[in-house]
């Protein structure tokens, strides 16, 4: 199978905007507050610690877990594949 790299260099950034543009989930279940974010599924977890090290980085309280967002990445890259493969399907019975 050819890997189309136009489709998983899309589907890369989609996984990365998801952040940014969809709303994350706030959980406390264990009395820790966290917000998680990504779609379809959450891989970027910011901790809102009422007593953090101090540190002045933005990132000291995430966590990114890399596994779940090559998973997310393959989601979406099989999910515009099939898009483009129903579009090509339909474009194609179109014209004959």
């Amino acid at each position: 199978m050819k890997i189309h790299i136009k489709i998983f260099n899309l589907s890369a950034w989609l996984a990365v905007l998801a952040v940014f543009f969809l709303p994350g989930t706030l959980n406390d279940d264990n009395k820790i507050l966290r917000t998680e974010y990504g779609f379809p599924l959450r891989f970027l977890t910011d901790y809102h610690a009422s007593n953090s090290s101090g540190s002045t980085w933005f990132i000291s309280d995430m966590h990114i877990n890399l596994l779940v967002y090559f998973v997310n990445v393959l989601f979406i890259y099989a999910g515009i594949h099939v898009i483009v493969y129903i579009k090509k399907r339909l474009t194609k019975k179109s014209v004959e």
